[in-house]
C-alpha cells in the first residue's frame, strides 16, 4: 500500500545527513513517519546489519512492529530490526554480557517494591552503626525512613551512581553496597539496575560496545522527550560516533519528570553532543478543530497546521456529585454507541473507540460500578509497570514455583511461597517445602497437581510444555474433591487463561532456539507478555494513555487538587517550585490530545469523604478552557 506523506513528513523520512531530532506535535502522524523512516533505513542496510528501534512501552513497540510487518513481512523485519522497549533490549545485554563486570549468570528481575524493601531491611540489619545513626525506636517512623532510603537508592541508580560514588558518606556507601550484594546473592537485580549495569558494560568494555555497533547501524527512539539520564547515557554509550540516531518527541508531552525524565536530553544534550539536525512536524492529521483549539489553550506553544476535516465536539460539564458525574458519562457512552456521530468515520462508535482518562485510579470507582450495572465492558489500565501477577492463591503458588525453578538462590519468593501456604518453619529449601509432611491437608492436595505441572515444565528444555502443564492444573481443579472455594475456582480459571495468553504472546515474539523458562519469567517481569488488545471502554490514568488515541475521550474528576495533583499545587504556591505544575499542564495536554473527534470534560461540585461532604473547585485547566 502506498502511503502519501506531507512535504514535511517526507523530508523526515528522506533525511540522510547525520543525526536527527524530530519535534512531532500531537496528531502529526509521528508513528506513521517513524515507520516509513525505519523502512527506508532498512533498505540501505547490508546483510547482517540492523536497526535498533526503541520505545518506552510494550504497546508502542507492538504497534510499530505490526506496521512494519505490513510493509516488510515478519521474516525480513526480524532479520533487519530489533523493536522493543529500552529495558527489554538492555536486559538482553545484562543477561548475555553481565559476566564481564562480575555479574552472576541467569539473572532475574526483582520487580516488586515490597521485595526490594525486604532486601533493604535485611541489608540495614547487617550494619549496626547505620541503625544507630538513622533509625529510632519507633517502628512506624523507621518504616518511613527506610522507604525514603529505598526511593533515594532508586533515584541514584537512575542517575547511574554506584556505591563508590558515596565515599564522602561511608554509611550510605556501605548500605548501597550491601543492598546490591544481597540482590546479586539471590540471583536478582532491581528494575533500575538493568540500565545501570548496561551502561557499565558498554563504557567499561569498549570491545562489547564495538560489537553492537557493528550490528546496529541506526538507532530510532520514539517518545524521546521521556528520556532520563540513564536511558540517554546508555544510548550515547551504545552509539559512539558510528551509529546514526533519530529521536522523535514532543516537549509538550513530557510527563515523566517524577522518574527523572527531562526535555533537556533532546533539546540540549542530544542536539549539542551529536550535532543533530532539528526538524518539526506541525500538521495535525488526527484531531478535530475544537480539540486542537482546546489543546492550544492548554499549551500556548502547541501549533497545528492544515485544514481539519471535522469540527468535532468539546464540552465541559459540572455535576452536583461524583455519582451524577459517572451517570452522565455512562449515559453519554450508551447514546454514542447507539446513535454514532457524524464527525466519526462511518458515523458509528463502538465501546473500543472510547476512553475515560483520570489523573489517578481512585477517580474511577463510581464509574466502574455504573458500567458494571449497565453490563458495559471496560478495561482498566492503571499500572505503569505492566508486569503480570496471579489473583488466586493456587496460581500464585504456581507462579512462585516457576520463579524458584529458574532461580534456586531466590530467597524472597521462597519466603513468599512459605507464607502463602502457611508453612510454619523458615529454614527449608524449595524441594523440601513442596514435599513436606507438615503441609496442611488442603495444600498437600494442591501441591500434588502443582508438582506435576512443574515437573512437566522441567522435562524437556528444548520444547517447554507450558500449555500441557496448565491443562494438568485445569483438570485437577475441575475434578478435585478438595474443598476449594467457588470464588477461588473462578479466579483460578481466569488466571490459567491469563497464563495461557502470556505464553502464547511469548512464543509469538521469540524463536524456538531462544526460548527457556528463565527467559519467559524475565519477559513476564518486564510486562512484555501483556496483551495489547483492549476490550470495551478504556479507563486509563493519564500516564498510561501516552501514545494512544480514541475517537471519544472523557476526562473526569477535573477538580483543583486532583488534576492538577494537590502536591504540584502545593509546591507551586508562592512560585516556589513551578516544575511540577508545568508537568501537570503537560498531563492535561496529553489527556486532551488523545481525542480524535469528541472530548468531554467533567467534574463534581462536592465529594463524599470519610470526613463528610466537601465542596470541590474546578481545575485551573477547566477555568482556562472555559474562558
Amino acid at each position: 500500500m502506498t502511503i502519501t506523506l506531507s512535504k514535511s513528513q517526507q523530508a523526515v523520512v528522506d533525511f540522510s545527513d547525520g543525526n536527527l531530532l524530530v519535534i512531532a506535535g500531537a496528531g502529526s502522524g509521528k508513528t506513521r513517519v517513524l515507520t516509513e523512516r525505519i523502512n527506508k533505513l532498512i533498505s540501505n542496510l547490508k546483510k547482517g546489519e540492523k536497526i535498533l528501534a526503541i520505545t518506552f512501552s510494550n504497546k508502542a513497540a507492538e504497534e510499530l512492529k505490526e506496521r512494519l510487518i505490513s510493509l516488510l513481512g515478519k521474516q525480513k523485519l526480524k532479520e533487519y530490526a530489533y523493536i522493543g522497549t529500552i529495558h527489554s533490549f538492555c536486559l538482553d545485554i545484562v543477561t548475555s554480557r553481565g559476566s564481564v563486570i562480575g555479574l552472576p549468570d541467569d539473572l532475574h528481575i526483582c520487580e516488586s517494591y515490597n521485595d526490594r524493601l525486604h532486601i533493604l531491611k535485611e541489608a540495614i540489619e547487617t550494619i549496626p552503626s547505620f541503625k544507630t545513626k538513622y533509625l529510632s525506636g519507633v517502628a512506624k517512623d523507621n518504616q518511613i525512613i527506610i522507604k525514603k532510603f529505598l526511593d533515594d537508592l532508586s533515584t541514584a541508580k537512575r542517575n547511574l551512581k554506584f556505591s563508590d560514588d558515596y565515599t564522602d558518606n561511608p554509611l550510605i556507601q556501605t548500605l548501597f553496597e550491601e543492598y546490591d550484594n544481597m540482590l546479586l546473592q539471590q540471583g536478582v537485580i532491581d528494575f533500575d539496575d538493568i540500565l545501570r549495569y548496561t551502561y557499565q558494560i558498554l563504557t567499561e568494555r569498549d570491545s562489547i560496545a564495538r560489537l553492537y555497533r557493528k550490528v546496529y547501524k541506526y538507532i530510532c527512539i520514539d517518545e524521546a522527550q521521556d528520556l532520563n539520564k540513564a536511558q540517554y547515557e546508555v544510548i550515547k554509550a551504545l552509539a559512539g560516533k558510528e551509529i546514526g540516531i533519530t529521536m522523535v518527541g514532543d516537549p509538550n508531552q513530557s510527563i515523566y519528570g517524577f522518574s527523572g525524565a527531562s526535555n533537556d536530553y533532546i533539546n540540549n544534550f542530544f542536539v549539542n553532543e551529536f550535532n543533530a539536525h532539528r526538524m518539526q512536524l506541525f500538521e495535525n492529521f488526527r484531531s478535530s478543530q475544537l480539540v486542537i483549539e482546546a489543546a492550544h489553550r492548554i499549551e500556548k506553544s502547541f501549533k497545528a497546521y492544515g485544514k481539519c476535516m471535522y469540527k468535532g465536539e468539546f464540552e465541559i460539564h459540572d455535576f452536583q456529585n461524583e455519582y451524577l458525574e459517572a451517570e452522565y458519562i455512562v449515559s453519554k457512552i450508551m447514546f454514542l454507541v447507539k446513535n454514532g456521530h457524524p464527525d466519526v468515520e462511518n458515523q458509528t462508535i463502538t465501546l473500543e473507540q472510547i476512553a475515560v482518562i483520570a489523573r489517578n485510579r481512585y477517580v474511577f470507582s463510581k464509574l466502574k460500578e455504573l458500567l458494571e450495572d449497565n453490563n458495559l465492558d471496560y478495561t482498566l489500565k492503571v499500572s505503569a509497570k505492566g508486569s503480570f501477577s496471579s489473583e488466586s492463591d493456587f496460581m500464585k503458588a504456581f507462579e512462585l514455583g516457576i520463579r524458584l525453578l529458574v532461580n534456586k538462590k531466590d530467597k524472597i519468593h521462597l519466603i513468599e511461597l512459605r507464607k502463602l501456604i502457611n508453612y510454619p518453619k523458615s529454614d527449608i529449601n524449595f524441594d523440601d517445602l513442596i514435599n513436606s509432611d507438615e503441609l496442611s491437608v488442603y495444600w498437600k492436595n494442591l501441591m500434588t497437581a502443582l508438582t506435576d505441572a512443574w515437573n512437566l515444565l522441567l522435562k524437556n528444555e528444548k520444547e517447554i510444555k507450558f500449555h500441557t502443564a496448565l491443562k494438568v492444573l485445569r483438570t485437577f481443579i475441575d475434578l478435585s474433591e478438595t474443598q476449594i472455594d467457588e470464588h477461588e475456582k473462578i479466579l483460578i480459571s481466569e488466571d490459567i487463561k491469563a497464563w495461557e495468553n502470556n505464553w502464547d504472546i511469548y512464543v509469538k515474539n521469540s524463536s524456538s532456539g531462544e526460548r527457556s523458562l528463565g527467559n519467559f519469567v524475565r519477559t513476564v517481569s518486564l510486562g512484555s507478555t501483556q496483551s495489547t488488545s483492549d476490550k470495551g471502554v478504556i479507563l486509563t490514568t493519564v500516564h498510561m494513555s501516552k501514545g494512544l488515541e480514541y475517537d471519544v475521550i472523557f476526562i473526569m474528576g477535573l477538580n483543583e487538587g486532583v488534576f492538577p495533583d494537590y502536591r504540584a499545587v502545593r509546591a507551586s504556591n508562592g512560585s516556589r517550585d513551578t516544575k511540577q505544575i508545568i508537568e501537570e499542564r503537560h498531563n492535561m495536554f496529553v489527556a486532551v490530545t488523545r481525542s480524535k473527534r469528541l472530548c468531554y470534560l467533567t467534574y463534581p461540585l462536592v465529594k463524599n469523604t470519610p470526613w463528610g461532604i466537601k465542596r470541590q473547585f474546578p481545575s485551573r485547566f477547566v477555568l482556562e478552557l472555559k474562558a
